[in-house]
């Protein structure tokens, strides 16, 4: 991966995911799709074995930085969803635009868990928030989801300037 190109295109997600999602924002609660985990998710079936957990820990950690969680939140756990998705990969089938919007699904709606599980922990939200915001976490992620072959279009554009292969690479 060409690290500096990763940089601008994790600004312009960040940006777009800031300025315009919100603008564009669904219901009273402002359900939006994430970007940042739509990059970790096309990184992690196109990138390598060691880069897509660093790529997605990075993009967490920017994630982290940008919104009220606790620091450290959305860093594991995206660098983890990234880790388990190198690692299951070689399981679904090509580029099947249903099984790339099935684990963005799954990876959104467990990443937005553990981190809301970690501010309840912390006292951020109370339990009576869980319901509300559990509601909000599944249409995310199923907005997410329903972006993601788009979102894997615009990367692969770019996938010369990432360092990314053009066809998917199976084994180590």
């Amino acid at each position: 991966m060409r690290w500096f190109n990763f940089t601008i295109m994790l600004f312009a997600a960040l940006v777009l995911q800031v300025g315009m999602a919100r603008l564009f924002g669904l219901g009273r609660q402002r359900i939006m799709p994430d970007l940042l985990l739509m990059l970790v998710v096309v990184l992690a079936f196109r990138g390598s074995h060691g880069q897509a957990p660093l790529a997605g820990w990075i993009l967490g950690l920017i994630k982290d930085l940008s919104s009220q969680s606790p620091l450290g939140g959305y860093a594991f756990a995206f660098g983890l969803a990234a880790w388990v998705i190198v690692r299951l990969r070689e399981l679904f089938f090509g580029d099947n635009p249903i099984s790339l919007m099935f684990i963005t699904f799954v990876a959104g709606f467990l990443v937005e868990q553990f981190v809301l599980i970690i501010c309840l922990l912390k006292n951020i939200f109370t339990g009576e928030d869980y319901g509300t915001l559990s509601t909000a976490i599944v249409f995310s992620a199923l907005l997410t989801a329903a972006l993601v072959p788009y979102g894997q279009w615009v990367v692969m554009r770019f996938h010369r300037q990432l360092g990314l292969p053009r066809q998917r690479r199976y084994g180590r």
